[in-house]
C-alpha cells in the first residue's frame, strides 16, 4: 500500500505539471530552492511555484529536499488545490496569488496554506480561497482532525469553546458569525500544526474589512483530547 501511495503521489505530480504547462508557464520550480533558503530538520527548504496563464497568475507553496514520498505526496497536493482552481478559470473569473502562503517546516511535521484571489466578473472584491494540507514529514502520511484527536467530536468541541475565547481577539470582535465557529469538521478543516499551536483559518465570519480571520490554539489546550504521540509530531 505504501508503494502503491508512493506512486499514485508521484503520478499526481507528473499530472499536474504536465496540465500547468499545456494551460501555461511554470516557473520558480520546486526543486531548486531559493538561493539562502534555510533548511529544516530533515532536509526540507520551503519554496513556491508560480503557474501562469490565461485568466490566472498562482502560486502554489513547494518543498525540496528530505524524504522522497513525503516531498511528492506534499507537492502534490499543493498542486492539486491550485488546479482545482485553475480548471474553474473560465472567461469570467481571474485568479492571482493570494497573500499569506506558508510552509511550516516542523521537525516531523510539514503544512502548507495555499491561498489564491479569486475575482468573478461583476463581483464587488476579490476574495480568498484557501487549502491547507498537513503531512508527517518523515512519511508523507497526511494527518487529518480524525487522526489528530482521539475523539473528533470531543476534540471539535474543544476547539468551538477555545475558538469562542481567541475569535473575539481578533478583528472580529464580537461581530462574527457564531456558526462559523460551531463545532463541525467543516469550519475547521483548513487548519497548521505550527509550533505555537494549531493554526486555523476561518475566512470571512465577520465583516469583509475585518478580513480573513485566523486564530492559534495552543497545543497545551488540546493535551486531554490529542491522539497519544500526536502532539510530538505536530508541535515541533
Amino acid at each position: 500500500m505504501r508503494k502503491l501511495a508512493a506512486a499514485l503521489a508521484v503520478a499526481a505530480v507528473m499530472t499536474a505539471m504536465m496540465t500547468a504547462c499545456a494551460a501555461g508557464v511554470e516557473s520558480g520550480a520546486a526543486a531548486v530552492p531559493p538561493a539562502g533558503a534555510p533548511t529544516a530538520p530533515g532536509g526540507y527548504s520551503a519554496t513556491t511555484v508560480r503557474l501562469t496563464g490565461p485568466g490566472y497568475e498562482v502560486d502554489v507553496p513547494q518543498v525540496a529536499g528530505g524524504a522522497e514520498a513525503a516531498r511528492n505526496e506534499y507537492n502534490a497536493v499543493m498542486r492539486a488545490l491550485a488546479q482545482k482552481w485553475i480548471d474553474q478559470v473560465d472567461g469570467t473569473t481571474t485568479l492571482s496569488p493570494g497573500a499569506g502562503q506558508v510552509t511550516y517546516l516542523g521537525t516531523r511535521a510539514i503544512s502548507g496554506l495555499f491561498v489564491v484571489s479569486v475575482y468573478g466578473e461583476g463581483a464587488a472584491h476579490p476574495n480568498n480561497a484557501y487549502g491547507t494540507h498537513v503531512i508527517d514529514a518523515r512519511t508523507g502520511r497526511e494527518i487529518t482532525l480524525r487522526d489528530l484527536f482521539i475523539d473528533v467530536r470531543q476534540g471539535l468541541s474543544v476547539l468551538a469553546d477555545q475558538a469562542a475565547v481567541e475569535v473575539p481577539r481578533t478583528r472580529a470582535g464580537d461581530q462574527y458569525s457564531k456558526s462559523g465557529i460551531e463545532a463541525t469538521e467543516y469550519n475547521y478543516r483548513l487548519w497548521l500544526a505550527t509550533p505555537g499551536g494549531m493554526e486555523i483559518h476561518f475566512g470571512e465570519i465577520s465583516s469583509h474589512a475585518a478580513g480573513d480571520i485566523v486564530i492559534t490554539v495552543p497545543w497545551s489546550k488540546l493535551d486531554s483530547v490529542l491522539n497519544p504521540g500526536l502532539r510530538d509530531i505536530v508541535s515541533g
